[in-house]
C-alpha cells in the first residue's frame, strides 16, 4: 500500500473507531510506508500504542506529535537517527531495531522520554546504576569547562543557533580530559554534553529538555520474514594473529590485573595512574599456556571484510558421536544473520547458514536418532534461534535446515538455548518474554524428514528476560539466571503429572548475594561447571561466585534459599552486560572474557569435590590470554584497509562468549565485533 492510501477513512476502517479520537492502538506493520501525516497523527488524540515496523521511514517521516503514545515499535525501516522520539514525552516502550542506528542511540532515546522503561530488550531499572554514576561524574566536569572557557561569554546564556556549537566546544574539552570512556558510545556523550549544559545554562533563548538516561542493549534486528539459505564453503575472512612480547600470557603468579583509576592533582587537571590491586590470601593453580590459532569473520554481512558491527553471541563444541561425553573439533557460532560451523584444527569454515532479517542469539547441540524402517541413525543436530521468536533445527551433515518450530512459541526474541542431558528430544528455550519453554523436537524420518513437535512446559518468569539456563541431572532442576535473578523449576515434578504443570508449583528463587553484601542482582552468566558446581556473574560485580546447587536446594525456606559461595573469583571491574561465562561440564576450566579482548581462565577443579572447604578470598585468575596483535590475511586488494580497520577496531574488543572442548585443547571465544577466535594449548 502506498502512502497516499493512508487516510481518515483508512484509519476508522483498519480499526474499526468511529473517529480518530477514539482510535488507542494501531498497527501499520508492513505497508510500504515513505511517510507519515503530521496533520493527520496530530488528530489521534489518544493513541497509546503505535506499529509502524516493517516499513520504508526515515526519521524526517516520523517527526509526528503524540503525547499520548506510550509504545511505539518502528523497527526495520531506515531510520539513521532516534531524535524525534523527543515529540514522545509519555513513551514507555520503544522497539528501533532493524535500522542504522548505532549504540549511541539506545541511550540517545532514553535521554530524550522521561518515562521509558523498556528499550528492545533492555529495562531502565538494569541500567539505571550506570547512568546514574557517568552522569555524577560527567556533570562537574562540564560544569567546571564551562565556568573556565564559557561562562563569561555567554553571560546571557546560549542562543539557540549556539548551542550546537558551544556542545561541541565543551564535548572535545571534555574527551580530551578522558570524562568519557567508552569509544563505541560517542554520539552519546555528545548529545549527554549538550542535555547537561542546557540544565547548567538556563537561558531565555533555550528551554532545556527534561532528561533521563537509559543504558545501551545489544541490538536486535527483528523480522517475520522466512527465508533461508545455505552457503557452504563460504570465504571467511581470516586473520593473522601472535602475541608481542609485551602480551604474552599472564600465568597467575605472575598476574598484572592493574586497572586504571582517575585522579586530580593539586593543579585541577585531569590525568590517570595506576594502583595495585589487593594481592589475594589464596590462589589458584597456574593453567597452561595457548596460543592464537585462527581470527576469522566468518558472520559478515554480504560476506564485507570491514564488518565490526555484527555481533557474535554464542559457541558451542559438535558432541562426538563415538564417544559420549567427549567433542569434535567442530564448533558451531551465531551472530548476525548466520550460523557457522568451523573446524578449529584448520581453521576452516565448514557450513554456514543464513536466514535474512534473523539475528541468532543462542544454539545448542544434541546427538539423537532419526527414524528409518531398520535400524535407527545417531546423529548431531543443531538448534538456533534469536530476534524472530522461532526455533530452527539443522541438520549440518547434510547442510539442511529442517524445521521452524513457532508453535506456542515465544513473543519475544529467544536468549538462550539448552538440550536436556539425559532426554535427547527436550529442548529448553528462554525469552525475552520471561518465558521458559520445554519442547520436545521429536525425531525426524531419515528420508523426508517428517517429525512431530511441540511445547511439553511452559513456564513464566514474572516477565524478566532469561539469559542462560542450566539443568543439574541429580536433583531434575532446571536452573535459570536472568534480569530478574536466579530461579529453579523442578523439571522431573512438572513433566511427571499432568495436573501438576503449574510454573508456582516446585520452583523457588536462589539468592546471589553481591560480595560483602545481599541483595537480588541481575544475573547476567550463569554457567554449569560441574554434576553440582555453578558458577554465575552479576552486574555491578568485578567478581565471579561459585556455589553448590545442592547446597541451595537443602536450604530452601518459603521458596527462597540464602546461597554462600564456595569461592569467589577475581574478575574484570567493567560495565559491560551479556559477558557470559564458559566452560566444558567437569572440565575444571572457567573461562569469561571481558571489553579489552582478554580471557581469564580459572582452575575450578578443587572445588568440584564437594568436601573441599569453602574460600573466603577472592581468587585470582589462572592466566590472562591478551588481545594478540592481529593482521589480515587475505589476498583481496584491501589488505591495507582491512589490517587498518582491524586495528582501529580491536582497541575495545568486548568478548560476548567462550568456550572449550572436551579435553581443553582449544578454546573458542566470540566477540562483539565479528570475530571467532581460536586459542590452541601450547604443547
Amino acid at each position: 500500500m502506498e502512502v497516499q492510501d493512508l487516510t481518515e477513512d483508512f484509519l476508522l476502517q483498519l480499526t474499526g473507531c468511529k473517529q480518530l479520537a477514539d482510535i488507542k492502538q494501531l498497527n501499520l506493520h508492513d505497508y510500504n510506508l515513505v511517510k507519515l501525516d503530521p496533520v493527520l497523527f496530530r488528530r489521534l488524540q489518544n493513541l497509546e500504542d503505535l506499529d509502524v515496523s516493517n516499513n520504508r521511514l526515515t526519521e524526517t517521516s516520523l517527526s509526528i506529535t503524540i503525547s499520548t503514545l506510550k509504545k511505539l515499535d518502528c523497527s526495520n525501516n531506515d531510520l539513521s537517527e532516534i531524535d524525534f522520539v523527543q515529540n514522545f514525552q509519555n513513551l514507555e516502550e520503544l522497539h528501533m531495531e532493524g535500522n542504522h542506528l548505532a549504540e549511541s542511540d539506545n541511550f540517545i532515546a532514553a535521554a530524550l522520554c522521561p518515562h521509558l522503561t523498556r528499550i528492545n530488550r533492555s529495562k531502565y531499572m538494569v541500567y539505571q546504576h550506570l547512568v546514574t554514576n557517568l552522569k555524577s561524574k560527567v556533570t562537574p566536569v562540564i560544569n567546571g569547562i564551562w565556568e573556565g572557557k564559557f561562562a563569561k561569554m555567554y553571560k546571557g546564556g546560549i542562543p539557540a543557533a549556539k548551542l550546537a556549537e558551544v556542545s561541541e566546544q565543551v564535548y572535545v574539552v571534555a574527551k580530551q580530559q578522558r570524562a568519557y570512556g567508552h569509544l563505541k558510545l560517542e554520539k552519546y556523550h555528545r548529545c549527554l554534553t549538550k542535555l547537561i549544559l542546557q540544565a547548567l545554562v538556563i537561558s531565555e533563548y533555550e528551554t532545556p529538555t527534561k532528561r533521563r538516561r537509559k543504558s545501551e542493549n545489544p541490538q536486535r534486528i527483528i523480522s517475520s520474514q522466512k527465508n533461508k539459505q545455505y552457503t557452504p564453503q563460504v570465504k571467511e575472512v581470516k586473520i593473522q594473529c601472535f602475541k608481542s612480547d609485551s602480551q604474552r600470557s599472564i600465568p597467575q603468579s605472575k598476574a598484572s590485573t592493574e586497572e586504571m583509576c582517575l585522579t586530580t592533582d593539586s593543579k585541577n587537571s585531569t590525568q590517570y595512574t595506576r594502583i595495585k590491586p589487593v594481592v589475594p590470601v589464596t590462589r589458584l593453580p597456574t593453567l597452561p599456556d595457548f596460543e592464537p590459532a585462527y581470527f576469522l569473520r566468518c558472520h559478515s554481512v554480504k560476506n564485507d571484510a570491514l564488518d565490526h558491527s555484527t555481533r557474535v553471541w554464542r559457541c558451542a563444541f559438535e558432541p562426538s558421536l563415538d564417544v559420549p561425553g567427549q567433542t569434535t573439533n567442530i564448533v558451531a557460532t551465531c551472530g548476525g544473520d548466520s550460523v557457522c560451523l568451523l573446524d578449529c584444527s584448520t581453521g576452516k569454515l565448514m557450513m554456514r547458514y543464513k536466514h535474512p532479517k534473523e539475528h541468532f542469539f543462542a544454539l545448542a547441540w544434541t546427538t539423537l536418532t532419526m527414524k528409518n524402517k531398520e535400524n535407527g541413525i545417531r546423529t548431531n543436530i543443531l538448534a538456533a534461534a534469536g530476534a524472530n521468536k522461532v526455533v530452527r533445527l539443522i541438520h549440518p551433515i547434510q547442510h539442511l535446515c529442517y524445521a521452524d518450530m513457532t508453535r506456542g512459541a515465544h513473543t519475544r526474541s529467544i536468549s538462550t538455548l539448552l538440550f536436556h542431558p539425559k532426554k535427547e528430544t527436550w529442548l529448553f528455550s528462554g525469552g525475552t518474554d520471561g518465558k521458559i519453554i520445554l519442547w520436545d523436537i521429536g525425531r525426524p524420518s531419515v528420508s523426508s524428514y517428517k517429525f512431530a513437535y511441540g511445547p511439553l512446559l511452559v513456564l513464566k518468569n514474572s516477565g524478566v528476560d532469561i539469559l542462560n539456563l542450566a539443568f543439574m541431572t541429580g536433583t531434575g532442576y532446571l536452573v535459570c539466571g536472568s534480569e530478574g535473578g536466579c530461579y529453579a523449576h523442578n523439571i522431573d515434578v512438572l513433566t511427571s503429572d499432568e495436573q501438576s504443570k503449574s510454573d508456582q508449583t516446585s520452583k523457588f528463587e536462589i539468592r546471589l548475594p553481591d560480595w560483602k553484601t545481599t541483595k537480588k542482582v541481575f544475573v547476567d552468566a550463569l554457567v554449569q561447571v560441574s554434576d553440582d558446581l555453578i558458577a554465575s556473574k552479576c552486574t555491578e560485580q568485578s567478581h565471579i561466585q561459585l556455589w553448590s546447587f545442592s547446597s541451595a536446594l537443602a536450604k530452601v525456606n518459603k521458596g527462597k534459599s540464602e546461597v554462600v559461595p564456595v569461592a569467589t573469583l577475581d574478575w574484570k571491574t567493567t560495565d559491560e552486560f551479556y559477558i557470559n561465562l564458559g566452560t566444558y561440564c567437569n572440565s575444571g576450566m572457567l573461562m569469561c572474557g571481558d571489553d579489552n579482548g582478554r580471557l581469564w581462565l580459572y582452575d575450578v577443579r578443587k572445588f568440584q569435590n564437594k568436601s573441599t572447604a569453602a574460600c573466603d578470598s577472592l581468587l585470582k585468575p589462572a592466566r590472562l590470554l591478551p588481545w594478540p596483535v592481529c593482521s589480515a590475511r587475505t589476498k583481496r586488494g584491501k589488505d591495507r584497509i582491512l589490517a587498518e580497520d582491524i586495528a582501529k577496531q580491536t582497541e575495545r574488543t568486548i568478548i560476548n562468549s567462550a568456550t572449550t572442548n572436551w579435553n581443553q585443547h582449544y578454546i573458542v571465544s566470540v566477540t562483539d565485533n565479528n570475530m571467532v577466535c581460536i586459542w590452541t594449548k601450547t604443547r
